[in-house]
């Protein structure tokens, strides 16, 4: 099986409860269409340098 690495960029004004609550649903969906997460690593809030 072929392993692929994601990262999410959110808003920057989400709670971390939001933050939480945004990876629970990526992890569901995920899961829901037959995919396997073999691990998780929260980096926490961050700020970008640049605007997108």
């Amino acid at each position: 099986m072929a392993f692929y690495e994601h990262v999410v960029i959110a808003r920057q004004d989400i709670s971390p409860q939001q933050a939480e609550a945004l990876n629970e649903q990526l992890k569901a969906l995920i899961e829901e269409n037959g995919g396997h997460i073999a691990k998780i690593e929260y980096w926490g809030l961050r700020n970008l340098t640049y605007r997108i």
